[in-house]
Protein backbone atom coordinates (compact mmCIF):
# COMPACT_ATOMS: atom_id res chain seq x y z
CA UNK A 1 0.00 0.00 0.00
CA UNK A 2 1.00 3.60 -0.52
CA UNK A 3 1.61 5.93 2.39
CA UNK A 4 1.36 9.47 3.71
CA UNK A 5 3.18 11.13 6.56
CA UNK A 6 0.87 10.31 9.50
CA UNK A 7 2.90 7.38 10.76
CA UNK A 8 6.36 8.85 10.23
CA UNK A 9 5.48 11.88 12.33
CA UNK A 10 4.57 9.69 15.31
CA UNK A 11 7.83 8.34 16.69
CA UNK A 12 6.16 6.35 19.43
CA UNK A 13 4.55 4.14 16.79
CA UNK A 14 7.91 3.83 15.03
CA UNK A 15 9.50 2.48 18.20
CA UNK A 16 6.57 0.13 18.73
CA UNK A 17 6.53 -1.40 15.27
CA UNK A 18 10.11 -1.47 14.00
CA UNK A 19 10.47 -4.94 15.49
CA UNK A 20 7.72 -6.38 13.31
CA UNK A 21 8.64 -9.08 10.83
CA UNK A 22 6.94 -11.86 8.93
CA UNK A 23 8.32 -15.00 10.49
CA UNK A 24 5.49 -17.34 9.47
CA UNK A 25 3.87 -17.35 6.04
CA UNK A 26 1.57 -20.31 6.33
CA UNK A 27 -1.73 -20.63 4.51
CA UNK A 28 -3.69 -19.42 7.52
CA UNK A 29 -1.66 -16.22 7.79
CA UNK A 30 -1.93 -15.52 4.07
CA UNK A 31 -5.67 -16.21 4.08
CA UNK A 32 -6.15 -13.84 6.99
CA UNK A 33 -4.06 -11.22 5.21
CA UNK A 34 -6.22 -11.53 2.08
CA UNK A 35 -9.35 -10.83 4.11
CA UNK A 36 -7.77 -7.85 5.85
CA UNK A 37 -6.45 -6.47 2.55
CA UNK A 38 -9.87 -6.65 0.95
CA UNK A 39 -12.12 -5.74 3.86
CA UNK A 40 -10.43 -4.14 6.87
CA UNK A 41 -11.38 -0.50 7.54
CA UNK A 42 -10.35 -0.18 11.23
CA UNK A 43 -13.05 2.43 11.82
CA UNK A 44 -11.60 4.66 9.13
CA UNK A 45 -13.08 6.43 6.12
CA UNK A 46 -14.28 3.22 4.48
CA UNK A 47 -11.26 2.58 2.26
CA UNK A 48 -9.47 -0.74 2.33
CA UNK A 49 -6.12 -1.67 0.79
CA UNK A 50 -8.02 -3.05 -2.19
CA UNK A 51 -9.68 0.30 -2.83
CA UNK A 52 -6.45 1.40 -4.54
CA UNK A 53 -4.55 -1.88 -4.97
CA UNK A 54 -7.09 -3.66 -7.11
CA UNK A 55 -7.69 -7.39 -7.57
CA UNK A 56 -6.65 -7.38 -11.21
CA UNK A 57 -3.13 -5.95 -10.99
CA UNK A 58 -2.48 -4.86 -7.41
CA UNK A 59 -2.35 -1.28 -8.74
CA UNK A 60 -4.86 1.32 -9.93
CA UNK A 61 -5.36 2.49 -13.51
CA UNK A 62 -7.04 5.59 -14.87
CA UNK A 63 -9.63 3.35 -16.54
CA UNK A 64 -10.47 1.70 -13.22
CA UNK A 65 -10.93 5.07 -11.51
CA UNK A 66 -13.33 6.26 -14.18
CA UNK A 67 -15.50 3.15 -13.89
CA UNK A 68 -16.26 3.99 -10.26
CA UNK A 69 -19.45 5.81 -9.23
CA UNK A 70 -18.96 9.29 -7.78
CA UNK A 71 -20.01 8.06 -4.32
CA UNK A 72 -17.24 5.42 -4.15
CA UNK A 73 -15.05 5.65 -1.04
CA UNK A 74 -12.05 6.38 -3.26
CA UNK A 75 -13.34 9.90 -3.94
CA UNK A 76 -12.40 11.68 -0.73
CA UNK A 77 -9.48 12.99 1.32
CA UNK A 78 -6.17 12.69 -0.62
CA UNK A 79 -7.86 11.81 -3.92
CA UNK A 80 -9.24 15.35 -4.10
CA UNK A 81 -7.59 18.07 -6.15
CA UNK A 82 -6.59 19.73 -2.87
CA UNK A 83 -6.29 17.72 0.34
CA UNK A 84 -9.76 17.19 1.76
CA UNK A 85 -11.46 19.03 -1.12
CA UNK A 86 -14.55 18.07 -3.08
CA UNK A 87 -13.38 18.03 -6.70
CA UNK A 88 -11.56 15.07 -8.21
CA UNK A 89 -10.26 15.94 -11.68
CA UNK A 90 -6.66 14.92 -10.95
CA UNK A 91 -7.47 11.39 -9.80
CA UNK A 92 -9.84 10.89 -12.74
CA UNK A 93 -7.24 12.09 -15.23
CA UNK A 94 -4.07 10.63 -13.70
CA UNK A 95 -5.08 8.18 -10.92
CA UNK A 96 -2.79 9.99 -8.50
CA UNK A 97 -3.27 10.80 -4.81
CA UNK A 98 -1.77 13.58 -2.71
CA UNK A 99 0.99 12.18 -0.54
CA UNK A 100 2.52 14.08 2.35
CA UNK A 101 6.24 13.24 2.34
CA UNK A 102 8.12 14.35 5.50
CA UNK A 103 11.22 16.37 4.66
CA UNK A 104 14.66 15.23 5.75
CA UNK A 105 16.12 17.54 8.41
CA UNK A 106 18.55 18.89 5.78
CA UNK A 107 15.73 19.84 3.39
CA UNK A 108 13.29 22.75 3.37
CA UNK A 109 10.93 24.33 0.86
CA UNK A 110 11.91 27.88 -0.04
CA UNK A 111 9.44 30.39 1.35
CA UNK A 112 7.57 27.79 3.39
CA UNK A 113 7.76 26.62 6.97
CA UNK A 114 6.09 23.29 6.19
CA UNK A 115 8.00 20.15 7.11
CA UNK A 116 6.15 18.05 4.53
CA UNK A 117 5.98 18.17 0.75
CA UNK A 118 2.53 17.43 -0.68
CA UNK A 119 3.04 15.60 -3.95
CA UNK A 120 0.87 13.69 -6.46
CA UNK A 121 1.92 10.06 -6.61
CA UNK A 122 0.55 6.98 -8.32
CA UNK A 123 -0.34 3.60 -6.84
CA UNK A 124 2.46 1.03 -7.30
CA UNK A 125 1.48 -2.60 -7.68
CA UNK A 126 1.87 -4.85 -4.66
CA UNK A 127 2.10 -7.93 -6.90
CA UNK A 128 5.48 -9.60 -7.57
CA UNK A 129 7.73 -6.89 -6.13
CA UNK A 130 6.40 -7.25 -2.55
CA UNK A 131 7.90 -10.73 -2.39
CA UNK A 132 11.13 -10.01 -4.27
CA UNK A 133 12.05 -6.36 -3.76
CA UNK A 134 13.22 -4.98 -0.39
CA UNK A 135 12.86 -1.38 -1.62
CA UNK A 136 9.34 -0.24 -0.80
CA UNK A 137 7.61 2.76 -2.41
CA UNK A 138 8.85 5.01 -5.20
CA UNK A 139 11.13 7.02 -2.90
CA UNK A 140 12.10 4.05 -0.71
CA UNK A 141 10.97 5.65 2.53
CA UNK A 142 9.11 2.64 4.01
CA UNK A 143 11.40 0.32 6.03
CA UNK A 144 9.09 -2.73 5.85
CA UNK A 145 5.80 -3.93 4.40
CA UNK A 146 4.28 -3.88 7.88
CA UNK A 147 5.19 -0.27 8.56
CA UNK A 148 4.11 0.77 5.10
CA UNK A 149 0.72 -0.92 5.57
CA UNK A 150 0.24 0.74 8.96
CA UNK A 151 1.10 4.17 7.62
CA UNK A 152 -1.19 3.71 4.63
CA UNK A 153 -4.10 2.68 6.85
CA UNK A 154 -3.48 5.70 9.06
CA UNK A 155 -2.92 8.17 6.23
CA UNK A 156 -5.12 7.06 3.33
CA UNK A 157 -7.84 5.27 5.31
CA UNK A 158 -7.70 7.64 8.32
CA UNK A 159 -8.22 4.76 10.73
CA UNK A 160 -9.18 5.35 14.35
CA UNK A 161 -8.46 1.80 15.55
CA UNK A 162 -4.89 0.48 15.30
CA UNK A 163 -4.25 -2.90 13.66
CA UNK A 164 -2.41 -5.47 15.74
CA UNK A 165 1.03 -6.88 15.03
CA UNK A 166 -0.67 -10.02 13.73
CA UNK A 167 -2.84 -7.96 11.38
CA UNK A 168 0.20 -6.25 9.88
CA UNK A 169 2.14 -9.50 9.57
CA UNK A 170 -0.82 -11.13 7.85
CA UNK A 171 -1.19 -8.36 5.27
CA UNK A 172 2.55 -8.44 4.57
CA UNK A 173 2.40 -12.24 4.15
CA UNK A 174 -0.48 -11.97 1.68
CA UNK A 175 1.33 -9.31 -0.36
CA UNK A 176 4.43 -11.49 -0.45
CA UNK A 177 2.33 -14.41 -1.71
CA UNK A 178 1.11 -12.47 -4.75
CA UNK A 179 3.66 -13.56 -7.34
CA UNK A 180 1.79 -13.63 -10.65
CA UNK A 181 4.67 -14.00 -13.14
CA UNK A 182 5.47 -17.70 -13.71
CA UNK A 183 9.20 -17.04 -14.23
CA UNK A 184 9.39 -15.26 -10.87
CA UNK A 185 7.45 -18.01 -9.12
CA UNK A 186 9.92 -20.58 -10.47
CA UNK A 187 12.76 -18.40 -9.17
CA UNK A 188 11.25 -18.48 -5.68
CA UNK A 189 10.58 -22.23 -5.82
CA UNK A 190 13.84 -23.39 -7.44
CA UNK A 191 16.36 -20.60 -6.95
CA UNK A 192 16.95 -20.45 -10.70
CA UNK A 193 16.87 -16.85 -11.90
CA UNK A 194 14.30 -16.07 -14.60
CA UNK A 195 15.40 -15.96 -18.23
CA UNK A 196 14.20 -13.29 -20.59
CA UNK A 197 11.88 -14.48 -23.38
CA UNK A 198 13.68 -15.15 -26.64
CA UNK A 199 11.06 -13.52 -28.84
CA UNK A 200 9.63 -15.10 -31.98
CA UNK A 201 9.34 -12.20 -34.45
CA UNK A 202 12.20 -10.12 -35.82
CA UNK A 203 10.79 -7.09 -34.04
CA UNK A 204 10.69 -8.88 -30.68
CA UNK A 205 14.23 -10.14 -31.18
CA UNK A 206 15.46 -6.64 -31.98
CA UNK A 207 13.62 -5.39 -28.90
CA UNK A 208 15.32 -8.05 -26.78
CA UNK A 209 18.71 -6.48 -27.53
CA UNK A 210 17.68 -3.43 -25.52
CA UNK A 211 17.44 -5.69 -22.46
CA UNK A 212 20.52 -7.85 -23.07
CA UNK A 213 23.09 -5.72 -24.94
CA UNK A 214 24.80 -4.08 -21.96
CA UNK A 215 27.12 -1.89 -24.00
CA UNK A 216 29.86 -0.77 -23.86
CA UNK A 217 31.12 -3.46 -21.44
CA UNK A 218 30.39 -6.15 -24.03
CA UNK A 219 32.43 -4.37 -26.68
CA UNK A 220 29.54 -2.88 -28.65
CA UNK A 221 29.27 0.86 -29.35
CA UNK A 222 27.37 2.95 -26.81
CA UNK A 223 23.63 3.15 -27.38
CA UNK A 224 20.81 3.91 -25.00
CA UNK A 225 19.63 0.56 -23.65
CA UNK A 226 16.85 -0.48 -21.25
CA UNK A 227 19.30 -2.85 -19.53
CA UNK A 228 21.32 0.09 -18.20
CA UNK A 229 18.60 0.63 -15.57
CA UNK A 230 16.61 -2.59 -15.85
CA UNK A 231 19.09 -5.38 -15.24
CA UNK A 232 19.21 -8.30 -12.82
CA UNK A 233 16.57 -11.00 -12.29
CA UNK A 234 13.87 -8.45 -11.45
CA UNK A 235 14.90 -6.03 -14.23
CA UNK A 236 15.06 -3.26 -11.63
CA UNK A 237 18.72 -2.32 -11.05
CA UNK A 238 21.53 -0.57 -12.88
CA UNK A 239 24.06 -2.57 -14.89
CA UNK A 240 27.79 -2.66 -15.56
CA UNK A 241 27.13 -0.73 -18.76
CA UNK A 242 25.52 2.10 -16.82
CA UNK A 243 28.54 2.09 -14.53
CA UNK A 244 30.89 2.35 -17.51
CA UNK A 245 28.96 5.22 -19.13
CA UNK A 246 27.74 7.23 -16.14
CA UNK A 247 29.82 5.97 -13.22
CA UNK A 248 26.74 4.62 -11.41
CA UNK A 249 27.47 1.74 -9.02
CA UNK A 250 26.20 -1.59 -10.34
CA UNK A 251 22.92 -2.56 -8.69
CA UNK A 252 21.80 1.00 -7.92
CA UNK A 253 18.06 1.04 -7.19
CA UNK A 254 17.28 4.76 -7.52
CA UNK A 255 17.85 6.76 -10.68
CA UNK A 256 16.36 9.70 -12.56
CA UNK A 257 14.49 9.02 -15.78
CA UNK A 258 14.06 12.81 -16.21
CA UNK A 259 10.37 12.68 -15.30
CA UNK A 260 10.65 15.61 -12.89
CA UNK A 261 13.23 17.40 -15.04
CA UNK A 262 10.93 17.36 -18.08
CA UNK A 263 7.85 18.01 -15.90
CA UNK A 264 6.21 14.92 -17.36
CA UNK A 265 2.70 14.65 -15.98
CA UNK A 266 2.63 18.28 -14.90
CA UNK A 267 2.94 19.21 -11.25
CA UNK A 268 3.98 22.42 -9.54
CA UNK A 269 7.71 23.25 -9.62
CA UNK A 270 9.01 24.38 -6.24
CA UNK A 271 12.42 25.37 -4.99
CA UNK A 272 13.94 23.04 -2.41
CA UNK A 273 16.87 23.98 -0.19
CA UNK A 274 19.50 21.43 0.90
CA UNK A 275 21.76 22.21 3.84
CA UNK A 276 25.21 20.62 3.73
CA UNK A 277 27.26 19.60 6.77
CA UNK A 278 29.27 22.82 6.56
CA UNK A 279 26.09 24.90 6.64
CA UNK A 280 26.07 25.91 2.99
CA UNK A 281 22.71 25.87 1.19
CA UNK A 282 22.19 24.47 -2.30
CA UNK A 283 18.88 24.90 -4.11
CA UNK A 284 17.11 23.05 -6.89
CA UNK A 285 13.69 23.42 -8.47
CA UNK A 286 11.57 20.36 -9.16
CA UNK A 287 8.00 19.14 -9.39
CA UNK A 288 9.06 16.21 -7.17
CA UNK A 289 12.66 15.68 -5.93
CA UNK A 290 11.92 12.06 -5.04
CA UNK A 291 14.63 10.22 -3.13
CA UNK A 292 16.40 13.46 -2.13
CA UNK A 293 13.57 14.34 0.25
CA UNK A 294 14.32 11.12 2.15
CA UNK A 295 18.13 11.17 2.16
CA UNK A 296 18.65 14.92 2.40
CA UNK A 297 21.25 14.72 -0.37
CA UNK A 298 20.83 16.99 -3.38
CA UNK A 299 22.73 14.41 -5.44
CA UNK A 300 19.62 12.19 -5.12
CA UNK A 301 17.37 14.87 -6.60
CA UNK A 302 14.66 13.59 -8.97
CA UNK A 303 15.73 9.95 -8.50
CA UNK A 304 13.07 7.32 -7.93
CA UNK A 305 12.99 3.58 -7.38
CA UNK A 306 13.65 1.62 -10.55
CA UNK A 307 10.59 -0.66 -10.85
CA UNK A 308 10.52 -4.18 -12.19
CA UNK A 309 9.49 -4.55 -15.82
CA UNK A 310 8.02 -8.00 -15.34
CA UNK A 311 4.30 -7.71 -16.08
CA UNK A 312 4.68 -3.96 -16.62
CA UNK A 313 2.47 -4.18 -19.69
CA UNK A 314 -0.49 -4.69 -17.32
CA UNK A 315 0.29 -2.01 -14.74
CA UNK A 316 -0.12 1.29 -16.62
CA UNK A 317 0.10 4.21 -15.95
CA UNK A 318 3.84 4.57 -15.40
CA UNK A 319 6.39 6.56 -13.35
CA UNK A 320 5.99 7.86 -9.81
CA UNK A 321 3.34 10.39 -10.84
CA UNK A 322 1.64 8.35 -13.59
CA UNK A 323 3.17 10.77 -16.10
CA UNK A 324 2.93 8.18 -18.90
CA UNK A 325 -0.57 6.79 -19.30
CA UNK A 326 0.41 3.83 -21.51
CA UNK A 327 3.39 2.12 -23.12
CA UNK A 328 3.38 4.49 -26.09
CA UNK A 329 3.63 7.55 -23.84
CA UNK A 330 6.29 5.79 -21.79
CA UNK A 331 8.43 5.16 -24.85
CA UNK A 332 7.84 8.65 -26.23
CA UNK A 333 9.30 10.00 -23.00
CA UNK A 334 12.31 7.70 -23.20
CA UNK A 335 12.92 8.75 -26.78
CA UNK A 336 13.00 12.38 -25.63
CA UNK A 337 15.24 11.42 -22.71
CA UNK A 338 17.69 9.32 -24.76
CA UNK A 339 17.89 11.94 -27.49
CA UNK A 340 18.58 14.59 -24.83
CA UNK A 341 21.47 12.47 -23.53
CA UNK A 342 22.85 12.23 -27.06
CA UNK A 343 22.45 15.84 -28.18
CA UNK A 344 22.68 17.86 -24.97
CA UNK A 345 24.76 15.69 -22.63
CA UNK A 346 26.89 14.77 -25.62
CA UNK A 347 27.03 10.97 -25.78
CA UNK A 348 27.00 10.08 -29.51
CA UNK A 349 24.80 7.19 -30.55
CA UNK A 350 22.69 7.18 -27.37
CA UNK A 351 19.46 8.31 -29.06
CA UNK A 352 16.31 6.29 -29.72
CA UNK A 353 14.67 6.00 -33.15
CA UNK A 354 11.01 5.37 -33.92
CA UNK A 355 11.97 1.84 -34.96
CA UNK A 356 13.69 1.34 -31.59
CA UNK A 357 10.49 2.38 -29.84
CA UNK A 358 8.40 -0.08 -31.81
CA UNK A 359 10.88 -2.90 -31.16
CA UNK A 360 11.03 -2.23 -27.40
CA UNK A 361 7.26 -2.05 -27.19
CA UNK A 362 6.90 -5.40 -28.94
CA UNK A 363 9.30 -6.96 -26.45
CA UNK A 364 7.68 -5.41 -23.36
CA UNK A 365 4.49 -7.22 -24.33
CA UNK A 366 6.34 -10.51 -23.69
CA UNK A 367 7.46 -9.74 -20.13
Amino acid sequence: MRATNGFWLNLSFAVLYTVLSVEVQGDDLVERGAKLFAGATFRGNGRTCQTCHTKATGALSIEQVNLLPSHDVLFQHDAADVMGGNTFERVRQNATFLVEVPLHENVSIAGSGSRVAVLPRGVPTVFNSSALDPVIMSDGRAPSLQLQALDAWMGHSQITKLPTDDDLNAVAAWEQSKVTVPALRRWIDTGVAPELPKGSTLQQKRGRLFFTDDNPVNGNPIKGRCVHCHSGPMLNATSAGANAIFGIPVGTRFFSAFVSEFQLGGGTPRTFEFKAADGTISTMTSTDPGRALITGQITDANAFKIPTLWNARQTAPYFHNNGAKNLDELLNHYQQYFNFVETVVGIPGFGMTDQDKADIRAYLELL
